[in-house]
């Protein structure tokens, strides 16, 4: 698998608010121990500008009736099991007004939370184009 034009910690625009992503991709990957008893998996992405929060993903999983889809494989580090998860996403455009964040959060069975990331999302007012 190969991922290209991947942020670190945040995301800059060039420029003062709005703007716009064209395209913003993530692959979200969970990994979740075996011995983990759960029957639900819901997926969050969340879009924070300023005291604005929008959820722009939103998926439940019922992983009793998922259960084909779900992978088990040993961890590198031990030898205990992990149930993989991979989610690919894709917004076309994702439009910012102001600075803020995009998260990533799963929740098992709606009440144990994963914190699987955080984007921040900047303006850069004072830009200048780098000379080529």
């Amino acid at each position: 698998m190969t991922l290209v034009g991947c942020y670190a910690s945040k995301l800059n625009f060039s420029g003062p608010p709005p703007s716009n992503l064209p395209t913003f991709a993530a692959l979200i990957n969970l990994r979740i121990p075996a011995n983990v008893t759960f029957k639900r998996v819901s997926l969050r992405v969340l879009k924070i500008e300023g005291d604005k929060e929008t959820n722009i993903l939103e998926i439940d999983i019922d992983t009793e009736k998922e259960a084909s889809h779900l992978t088990a494989s040993n961890d590198d580090e031990d030898d205990s099991k992990v149930v993989n998860m991979t989610f690919p996403c894709q917004w076309e455009p994702l439009p910012f007004s102001k600075a803020g964040f995009i998260k990533v959060r799963a929740y098992l069975d709606y009440d144990r939370e994963i914190r699987l990331g955080v984007l921040g999302v900047n303006f850069v007012e004072n830009y200048t184009q780098p000379l080529l």
